[in-house]
């Protein structure tokens, strides 16, 4: 009898699943730069996850590897000539074959501190041309702009964000420091405001060489919200291994902060401080209506269909799956008037 009940829930489970497959999935964050073309380029990208570093693959190349049938994964790539083919149209087989209607793709611009001083720059005018241009119904665009830089030249980079048609900018804390440093930060802020541009904040750990972790507590991202109540703040993996809770309370108490959850890998999702199923529904019974899915693509591309689907026979409330996964980001996003444009 017990079995037969455990075989009906399973039933139950996978019927809604076939339901929740009926609408299409908006991945609010992913990554450009990793494509082969042109990546000669952006040596910082290809130094993070393509080649070698003293001889050793990085688990998530080996990974991306054998998803893109690579026949020998575990085998150092000693020039980005040997890559296995990638690009955006591998990213759109990808998407359909996870019913991923649209994604919202980060840039990057920045350098960390010594003594590594490792650059990852992927320029607005490359998503644009390669992604925005070529795919407007699938994609759209945060400039990752470099707040190292001479205000000017920042402020000018916000500029060139709005008019080139990304929706908002992204500070990289981990390698550009605090979020609410008022000299190097609060002045894109206010151009971003003035701009009708937000501001998406990384609030997760961060691996790459020469970040530091001090800077991303989102605690601090309390202060931005604060003092810019009219600028829309999107806090990137909600404080993943980090302090999600802090994170989830700037979510609370700011009208004009929100959250995505990137990255809920099926495995991840059991440890407590990452998101798991006590906190996502707590997240679906104070603020629903202000997370969004996002995966961290390509990091995840060996099972970004098993993850969404994970996501989908969590038991939680078939509306807030769809807002999770849907809904929110693309009223947030505004992705029905990008839409009617194309």
């Amino acid at each position: 009898m017990a079995k037969e009940r455990q075989q009906k829930g399973e039933d139950e489970i996978y019927k809604e699943m076939a339901m929740m497959g009926e609408f299409k999935v908006i991945d609010a964050h992913m990554h450009a730069g990793f494509e082969k073309k042109g990546i000669k380029d952006r040596p910082g990208v290809s130094q993070g996850l393509w080649l070698t570093k003293e001889g050793m693959m990085s688990k998530e190349a080996i990974s991306i590897r054998k998803a893109l049938g690579d026949p020998n994964p575990f085998k150092p790539l000693k020039n980005i000539d040997e890559m296995p083919e990638f690009s955006v149209d591998t990213w759109i087989k990808i998407m359909d074959a996870a019913n991923v209607e649209m994604a919202v793709i980060m840039g990057m611009d920045t350098t960390t501190d010594p003594p590594y001083n490792f650059p990852w720059h992927v320029p607005m005018e490359y998503i644009k041309e390669e992604f925005l241009d070529k795919h407007p119904e699938r994609f759209v665009a945060i400039a990752g702009i470099n707040l190292r830089a001479e205000r000017e030249a920042v402020l000018d980079q916000v500029t060139k964000a709005k008019e080139l048609g990304f929706l908002g900018v992204k500070v990289h804390t981990p390698s550009i420091g605090y979020p609410n440093d008022r000299e190097r930060c609060y002045p894109v802020y206010e151009k971003c405001v003035e701009l009708d541009l937000h501001v998406e904040i990384h609030t997760g750990v961060e691996a790459m060489p020469g970040t530091r972790a001090k800077y991303q507590d989102p605690v601090y991202v309390d202060d931005v919200a604060v003092d810019f109540p009219k600028l829309k703040i999107v806090q990137l993996h909600c404080g993943i291994m980090n302090n999600p809770r802090v994170a989830l309370w700037n979510v609370i108490r700011h009208p004009n902060v929100y959250t995505d959850i990137s990255i809920p890998h099926p495995t991840l999702m059991e440890f407590s401080y990452y998101h798991n199923l006590d906190m996502l529904r707590f997240i679906e019974t104070v603020v629903p209506h202000k997370v969004f899915f996002g995966s961290d693509f390509p990091l995840l591309v060996s099972i970004y269909r098993e993850c969404i689907d994970h996501i989908k026979l969590l038991p939680l409330s078939p509306s807030f799956k769809r807002a999770l996964l849907r809904d929110n980001a693309y009223k947030f996003f505004n992705l029905e008037a990008l839409q009617k444009k194309h």
